[in-house]
């Protein structure tokens, strides 16, 4: 019986990030301005077995030997590397003049955009420095969104059904 609370415990916490995140979305494309930023690196983390998540030094696209070797593990197959990704740095001028870099919060396993690439960024008027990418904001939202309402619907499902004999 503690399974379906747990699912739907969960299923609310996500349905409510879903919410805040779909919010702030609102919030920002009420009072955002888009310009053009220069995608200058890639935030880099390693995800290893066991260890969690790694962050290395901004740069291009490695190898499982390369980045071990960066967080300071010895390479040969002792750690189980789950995956490698890159999240795009963007440097934009906002109307005033001032500089600025988003690090999105959506990470790959390939460093895209390529460095020198140009995209649109938007930021909130009153706010410079609070940015966001146009094509992540869906992702950010949706995944919690949907996530959240599958578990709900499982948990209900499941407490609907009443105990097994």
């Amino acid at each position: 019986m503690v399974l379906p609370w747990g699912l739907l415990i969960i299923g609310v916490a996500l349905l409510l990030l879903g919410a805040h995140r779909w919010q702030y979305a609102q919030s920002l494309a009420r009072e955002s301005v888009q310009v053009m930023g220069e995608v200058i690196s890639h935030d880099r983390a390693l995800n290893v077995e066991g260890r969690g998540r790694i962050h290395l030094p901004k740069g291009g696209e490695l190898s499982e030997d390369e980045a071990l070797a960066m967080a300071g593990l010895p390479p040969g197959g002792r750690f189980n590397v789950e995956s490698i990704q890159y999240a795009p740095i963007v440097r934009y001028q906002d109307r005033r003049g001032g500089w600025h870099e988003y690090v999105s919060p959506l990470a790959v396993q390939t460093p895209t955009p390529a460095v020198g690439e140009t995209v649109a960024v938007n930021y909130r008027r009153s706010a410079p420095h609070e940015a966001s990418l146009p094509g992540t904001r869906g992702w950010l939202i949706g995944v919690p969104l949907a996530l959240g309402v599958a578990l709900c619907l499982v948990a209900l499902r499941l407490l609907l059904r009443g105990p097994v004999a």
